[in-house]
C-alpha cells in the first residue's frame, strides 16, 4: 500500500506542475508591439502673398502631391499642414507638388533627405524602422524657401518636420488696357471694328486682331512691358477711321522688392497715360490701377467713339 501511494503521488506531481505552468502562461500578457516610429513626415505649407490687391478666393490653393517614381499619388488638400509617407527603401524622397490657382498650374519639387535605422523590438513583434535626421535639400527643391523644424518623425509630433513657404508671385509685367466704346448719342447703336492693336516694343506681332465692339461694350488688351524702357506706345487701327492708327502712350517705372523668404520680384507702376496728337476717336485716358498685379483686371482705360 505504501508503494502504491508513492506511485499515485509521483504520477500526479507531473500533472500538477504542468497545470501550474499553463496557468502562469495563461496569465502572462502578450508583448506590446506599439512604437512611436512612423514614416510619415509632416510638411507645413505657409503662403506669403506679395504686395497687391488680393481677392478673398485666392487665399487657398488646391495642392496635389505625388511621390517621384511611378508618380504615386499621395495627397490632395487645401490645408496648411499635410502628412506624407517617406520612401522606406531609400534615404531620399522627392515630392512633386502641383498647385492650382484659378487657371494657373504650377509644378514644384521638394526633395527630403533622411537616415533609416532598423531595430528588433522582440521576436514576436519583428523589426521596426526609424526615420531621423529629416532635412530638406534646398538646392534640389524649387520652392522659394524650405526650413527644417523637427529632424525626426513621430506618430505624435509636437510640430511639423519641414516648413515650406509658397510665395504668391503676384507682380506682373503685363499692362491690362481696356478700350471702352462709349454712347455717342445716336438712336441707332454703332459697332466699332478694331482691325489691329499692337505696340512698338515687347511682344512681336499684333496684341489683338479683328475685334467688334458694340456700343457700351469694351475689349481688354494685354500689353507686355519692356524692363529696359520706361515708355510704351500702343497703336489702335479702327476700320471706320480715316487715319491709319490712333496712338496711346503709357509712361511707367520699374523697381524691385522682396518679401522675406521669397524671390526678388520686378514691380511695374504706371505713372501717366495720354493719347497721340490726333485723338479725335480716343479720349478720357485714365489710370485705374497703378501697380501691375495679377489680381488687377485693368490698369489703364481709354474711351473710343
Amino acid at each position: 500500500m505504501k508503494h502504491n501511494a508513492f506511485r499515485y503521488g509521483k504520477n500526479h506531481l507531473g500533472v500538477i506542475i504542468a497545470l501550474i505552468f499553463f496557468a502562469v502562461a495563461a496569465c502572462e500578457e502578450p508583448g506590446d508591439c506599439t512604437t512611436d516610429t512612423t514614416n510619415i513626415v509632416r510638411l507645413d505649407f505657409i503662403k506669403l502673398v506679395n504686395q497687391g490687391r488680393q481677392q478673398e478666393e485666392d487665399e487657398i490653393d488646391t495642392i496635389r502631391i505625388f511621390r517621384e517614381g511611378g508618380n504615386i499619388f499621395l495627397e490632395a488638400t487645401t490645408t496648411g499642414t499635410v502628412g506624407l509617407p517617406l520612401d522606406p527603401a531609400n534615404d531620399q524622397t522627392t515630392l512633386l507638388v502641383v498647385r492650382e490657382l484659378r487657371n494657373t498650374i504650377t509644378l514644384d519639387t521638394i526633395v527630403i533627405n533622411y537616415q533609416r535605422e532598423q531595430t528588433l523590438i522582440s521576436p514576436e513583434c519583428g523589426p521596426d524602422q526609424r526615420f531621423f535626421n529629416i532635412s530638406p535639400d534646398n538646392e534640389l527643391s524649387s520652392f522659394d524657401s524650405i526650413r527644417p523644424l523637427n529632424p525626426e518623425v513621430s506618430q505624435f509630433p509636437e510640430r511639423a518636420n519641414i516648413q515650406v513657404f509658397t510665395c504668391r508671385l503676384e507682380m506682373s509685367n503685363e499692362l491690362q488696357l481696356r478700350l471702352n466704346h462709349t454712347d455717342d448719342g445716336d438712336t441707332i447703336a454703332d459697332t466699332l471694328i478694331v482691325n489691329r492693336v499692337y505696340a512698338n516694343v515687347g511682344k512681336p506681332g499684333d496684341l489683338r486682331q479683328n475685334d467688334t465692339i458694340p456700343e457700351l461694350g469694351n475689349v481688354s488688351v494685354t500689353v507686355p512691358l519692356d524692363p529696359n524702357r520706361d515708355q510704351i506706345a500702343v497703336f489702335v487701327e479702327i476700320a471706320q477711321d480715316s487715319v491709319p492708327f490712333r496712338q496711346i502712350n503709357v509712361l511707367y517705372q520699374r523697381d524691385t522688392f522682396q518679401v522675406p523668404t521669397c524671390l526678388v520680384q520686378d514691380r511695374y507702376q504706371i505713372d501717366s497715360v495720354w493719347t497721340g496728337a490726333d485723338s479725335a476717336r480716343l479720349f478720357d485716358p485714365a489710370i485705374t490701377e497703378e501697380l501691375l498685379n495679377i489680381n488687377n483686371p485693368t490698369n489703364v482705360q481709354i474711351s473710343l467713339r
